[in-house]
C-alpha cells in the first residue's frame, strides 16, 4: 500500500516538476537555475537530505558545505558522445535552500575525451550555445551536446527533488 502511494505521489510530482527544465538553445542553456518547491520541509532538513543524497548518488565528489548552501562537483562517465569519440562530463552544481524550497543551478561543465592520452579537461560554456546551431537548427555532429547535457542536469535534479519528497 505505501509503495503503491509513493509511485503515485512520484508521477504527479514528476508531472508537476516538468514544466522548469533545462534546455540548451542558441543563448546557453535555460533556465540558468531552477527553483524547486517542497512546502512540507523545513530548510534544515532539505539541506540535510541533500548532503545525504549527494554522498549516496556518486563516488567522484568534491563537496564544499557553507550556511544554506552545497556545491558539488560530479563527474558522469562517456556521457556525451561526437560521432565515435565519446566524452566525460564534470559538473559543478550549487544549491541553496529557503523554507520549502531549494535552488538548483549549473555553475560549469567540463568535458574530456574518454582516450588513453589524458587529454585535459576543457570547459563547456553554458552560456553560449550558438555555436551548436546554424539557421535555428542544431548541426548534426552537435546534437548530443545539446541534447545530453541538459538531460544530465535535469536527471540530477529530478533524482534530488524525488529523493527530497520521497526518503525519511
Amino acid at each position: 500500500m505505501k509503495s503503491t502511494i509513493v509511485s503515485i505521489l512520484l508521477v504527479f510530482t514528476t508531472i508537476g516538476f516538468s514544466q522548469d527544465k533545462f534546455d540548451f538553445n542558441e543563448k546557453g542553456l535555460a533556465p540558468e537555475y531552477i527553483i524547486a518547491a517542497i512546502d512540507s520541509i523545513p530548510k534544515n532538513t532539505l539541506y540535510k537530505k541533500t548532503l545525504k543524497w549527494i554522498k549516496s548518488t556518486s563516488n567522484n565528489l568534491e563537496i564544499q558545505n557553507k550556511t544554506n548552501t552545497i556545491q558539488f562537483t560530479g563527474i558522469k562517465d562517456n556521457a556525451v558522445h561526437e560521432g565515435k569519440r565519446y566524452f566525460h562530463i564534470k559538473y559543478t552544481i550549487k544549491i541553496s535552500f529557503e523554507e520549502g524550497l531549494y535552488k538548483f543551478k549549473p555553475l560549469k561543465v567540463q568535458l574530456k575525451a574518454n582516450s588513453k592520452y589524458d587529454m585535459g579537461w576543457k570547459a563547456f560554456d553554458l552560456k553560449k550555445g550558438d555555436i551548436f546551431f546554424k539557421k535555428g537548427k542544431v548541426i548534426k555532429k552537435f546534437k548530443s551536446y545539446v541534447s545530453d547535457i541538459p538531460k544530465i542536469l535535469n536527471d540530477l535534479n529530478a533524482n534530488l527533488y524525488n529523493y527530497l519528497i520521497t526518503e525519511d
